[in-house]
């Protein structure tokens, strides 16, 4: 049955009569009311349309009338306004969203206004915090004052000034002289444009920034309001449009460096004595003057003309305010169909602006696909088609090719020829509405100059990133804190990008409410230059290193972390000034953000960390589990690098002592500056008074780090220790391994830490004959004679074992020989220094607090005085005892060195088997 076209219609006029009167209403329970019957009627239009094309307009409608109804609801502060007018049209449109975005509710402390005031210097210009709108006084031009003039003038590339005939006033310079030399006093510079704008870039290197402003006019040719024109003044409050200034003078508002700032500039323009163009030029309104002005606004913080763009995501951010999201494609099928799935939700509804890049790409492919490499593109329209995902692109290169590539017809099961497919992301009141896509698969010369329709399967083939801008209204709550991080200190920089994170700024977010996705946006300021990479600066960002960012998120109730480990999401690092985290809330739940880099420069840097949400979060900093910090530099060289515990010269690594004056729990992190090493550290109880250790028994280790990790090793105790003195050991898991690192100690009472000297350091070193057990043989002898005092040290380390001889073939075909075998297993041994022998021996010192303990890395005695009168009637032996011998060993050695003070003090004779 066909419809009655007569009461659709009248039921649309009533529905718009409707509409058009909520921003008349008295109050916002009138609005509401206003705003449901008006959607209720554009339904009962719906379900009467029959084609395609109706159905499609009248359901956009009933969205957007249910929007502004929920909307309504649930704005405690709704006022009514009045409707924004399109630029070209003084018709209204039908519904336009409030740009009403959330304002932070955290009050600043003082050094975060010092953050911002100093990030307001920048290409030794300075960019105050924006106040509100200027007074229409500050554009008055007093008698006898010349036109304002902004100094000094902005830097042009060598090409732009091979073309370049001179600054000239707005009214000079547009339309441009050489596009109509013969152009009639009427054709003047105006802000309002007479038809679709149509933006490109010429000369100007800007494609970031023109591909930014075209995102904005896409949006704005789809009945939504601009956003970029309202941040110009002198500005009509009527129109939202900008309007001339009398002294030449304009302040544009850009988001920049943690806050939105004022930019004055004059109204001159670069002419060119070509048909070429240096500033942003709209081809079908070429007196159009607000999108230079904006351009000349956003270069002169970046400073000039010669600027080479950076991300237009970036860009966007700056001129709009709206939440920048960089996403690097991939070709996963899953991840595709939500990047689309997100786009097209939000580009539907107006609160995405989409643009694009390419990567590297070689002259020749450039050729061939029609695509420039390291270049941003404009998305203008996303549309469904037969199951495909297309988007509408514009190359904003004035002169700029089109894509060559076509569009893969589709199977008849509606797979692509390849067998991809993905979910469509069509929703349920769409799927049959949606009206055919204008010149999607007519002639390239239907569309303009530089613009073309591509499916998504190819953009994941030939862009690199897609940049979304988000709007901020989407989310009722915000909160900024802005902070410094110095990257200077010789401290700091030990242990980057080893996974250590305590030296990280870290912050403590809550939220009582859970179900939702909070946006957290990391935004790195721009210092004195660093806004300007020129190829002319020996410190470009071109020709440094890329600088990456990301935020990680830990739910450990906003505490510091330590390491990267445990993170429940971790954002892409990327290299643009901005990185965004999408964070899945749960109720009455704390976390920790911490920000991280790579390749930043070791200087000061100043960041603004940003969260947008729909309920009520707080931000500050993290928790500190540790009121007390405390560290010491050391290194691993030559001597003292003696690998992992396994490693016979483990305990030549460096040694510190910790000392506790009260019971506390704490953490020790061990940080190398070089990130290549392995490291590992163990606490262990070392006496009452400092020494190193001389053997490790498991039964000493109090805690250690695990694993050795590389750049950063982390030991805790989850209970606290007693007080009193304590040895650590550093190590790295091979031996002969060198560099610096750090041990910092965070504890809950002040501590102490101080290196040990290594083993005989100061003292005379002197080997003794190697200690030899015989088969059946439990402990050996050698008698000591001391010839003056003298203060000695014994240290004892398995050398090997040998079996009992076996017949080894030595060549084929040939007879047998005897070869000795070494044997991988050893006996654990004990060192004493005894007085006489027998049942009234007196031992004056032992090795392990007397224990046998595992020789591989050597056992150590203490330090003990040895005087000529001790001797008396009975002698001084050092005695090895070994606790069995190895399995089918015949002969086991030890090596044995002495530590001394005085040269030639002690004299030691033969090894023997001894027998108590």
């Amino acid at each position: 049955m066909q419809s009655d076209p007569f009461n659709i219609a009248e039921l649309d006029a009533q529905s718009q009569e409707l509409e058009a009167e909520i921003a008349q209403a008295t109050d916002k329970d009138a609005a509401l009311q206003l705003a449901v019957r008006a959607a209720e009627l554009a339904m009962r239009c719906l379900q009467l349309a029959s084609s395609s094309d109706q159905k499609a307009a009248v359901s956009k409608r009933c969205k957007l009338l249910l929007e502004q109804a929920e909307e309504i609801k649930n704005d405690p502060h709704w006022q009514p306004f009045k409707p924004i007018r399109q630029q070209s049209s003084s018709a209204c449109l039908p519904l336009v969203k409030k740009l009403n975005d959330p304002i932070s509710a955290r009050k600043f402390t003082t050094s975060e206004k010092i953050v911002l005031l100093k990030a307001s210097k920048l290409n030794d210009y300075i960019f105050p915090q924006w106040e509100g709108p200027p007074d229409p006084s500050y554009f008055e031009i007093k008698p006898d004052q010349k036109p304002f003039l902004d100094a000094p003038e902005l830097g042009l590339s060598e090409f732009q000034r091979s073309i370049f005939k001179g600054w000239k006033r707005a009214s000079e310079a547009l339309p441009p002289p050489a596009w109509y030399p013969d152009a009639s006093p009427t054709m003047v510079p105006s802000m309002d444009p007479t038809s679709e704008t149509d933006l490109v870039q010429d000369a100007a290197t800007d494609c970031s920034v023109v591909a930014s402003l075209c995102a904005d006019s896409a949006r704005a040719s789809r009945g939504y309001a601009r956003i970029i024109p309202s941040k110009i003044y002198p500005c009509d409050a009527s129109s939202g449009l900008p309007q001339s200034s009398p002294n030449g003078k304009y302040v544009v508002q850009l988001n920049l460096n943690g806050c939105w700032r004022k930019v004055e500039i004059d109204d001159r323009l670069p002419v060119s004595r070509t048909q070429r163009t240096i500033h942003v030029i709209d081809r079908r309104n070429p007196a159009l003057l607000w999108p230079a002005l904006v351009e000349k606004a956003f270069l002169k913080v970046r400073g000039g003309y010669d600027f080479p763009g950076s991300n237009s995501g970036t860009d966007l951010w700056m001129l709009t305010g709206w939440i920048p999201q960089h996403i690097f494609l991939q070709c996963d099928e899953i991840v595709t169909a939500q990047l689309w799935k997100q786009m097209f939700s939000g580009f539907a509804n107006g609160d995405v602006l989409i643009t694009m890049g390419t990567g590297k790409i070689s002259n020749h492919l450039e050729r061939e696909i029609g695509l420039a490499g390291e270049h941003d593109y404009a998305v203008l329209d996303l549309r469904e088609k037969d199951e495909q995902c297309l988007l509408l692109v514009k190359n904003p290169w004035c002169e700029g090719t089109s894509w060559k590539g076509s569009i893969p017809p589709l199977s008849e099961d509606g797979h692509g020829e390849n067998g991809d497919a993905f979910e469509s992301s069509k929703t349920p009141d769409l799927i049959d509405f949606k009206s055919e896509p204008p010149n999607l698969f007519t002639p390239e010369n239907d569309l303009r100059p530089g613009t073309f329709w591509i499916d998504l399967q190819n953009v994941m083939q030939h862009f690199e990133s897609i940049y979304l801008n988000w709007y901020p209204g989407m989310f009722n709550h915000r909160q900024d804190i802005h902070f410094s991080w110095d990257l200077s200190s010789d401290e700091l920089n030990c242990g980057r990008a080893t996974g250590c994170l305590i030296y990280n700024p870290q912050f403590l977010l809550t939220t009582s409410a859970g179900g939702e996705t909070a946006y957290l946006l990391l935004s790195r300021h721009f210092r004195g230059n660093e806004a300007r990479p020129s190829s002319q600066e020996p410190q470009s960002l071109l020709e440094s290193k890329p600088q990456y960012i990301s935020l990680y998120a830990f739910k450990n109730g906003g505490k510091r972390v330590y390491l990267r480990d445990g993170s429940i999401h971790r954002g892409p690092y990327v290299d643009s000034p901005q990185t965004l985290l999408c964070l899945e809330l749960e109720p009455n739940t704390s976390y920790t953000i911490v920000a991280c880099e790579q390749d930043l420069k070791s200087s000061a840097h100043t960041f603004t960390l940003s969260t947008f949400s729909q309920t009520p979060i707080t931000l500050s900093k993290a928790i500190d589990s540790y009121p007390y910090h405390t560290t010491i530099q050391g290194s691993w060289n030559k001597s003292t690098a003696g690998g992992n515990a396994s490693s016979e010269s483990y305990l030549q690594n460096p040694q510190y002592s910790l000392a506790l004056t009260r019971k506390t729990s704490l953490a020790i992190i061990l940080l190398s500056a070089t990130t290549d090493l392995h490291i590992h550290l163990k606490l262990l109880h070392s006496g009452q008074k400092p020494s190193r250790v001389k053997s490790v028994v498991r039964q000493d280790i109090i805690v250690e780090s695990g694993d050795y990790r590389q750049g950063s090793a982390l030991a805790e105790l989850s209970s606290e220790l007693d007080a009193g003195t304590y040895a650590i050991i550093c190590s790295t898991f091979d031996a002969g391994q060198v560099g610096n690192f750090t041990i910092r100690i965070d504890s809950m009472a002040q501590t102490s830490i101080r290196k040990l000297p290594q083993e005989g350091a100061g003292r005379l070193r002197k080997k003794l004959a190697d200690a030899s057990f015989r088969e059946g043989t439990l402990k050996v002898a050698a008698p000591i004679v001391p010839k003056r005092h003298t203060r000695l040290a014994l240290t004892a380390k398995h050398k090997g074992a040998f079996s009992k001889p076996k017949k080894t073939p030595a060549r084929s075909g040939e007879g047998y020989e005897y070869l000795p075998e070494a044997l991988k297993s050893h006996s654990l041994l004990q060192m004493t220094l005894e007085i006489g022998r027998g049942p009234m021996r007196h031992i004056l010192m032992a090795s392990s607090n007397g224990q046998h303990a595992d020789a591989v890395n050597g056992v150590s005695t203490e330090d003990v005085d040895l005087f000529p009168e001790m001797k008396g009637a009975r002698e001084i032996w050092l005695v090895l005892d070994r606790m069995s011998a190895p399995y089918d060993a015949v002969e086991e050695w030890f090596e044995v060195e002495m530590f001394s003070d005085t040269f030639d003090g002690i004299s030691v004779g033969v090894w023997r088997s001894w027998d108590d």
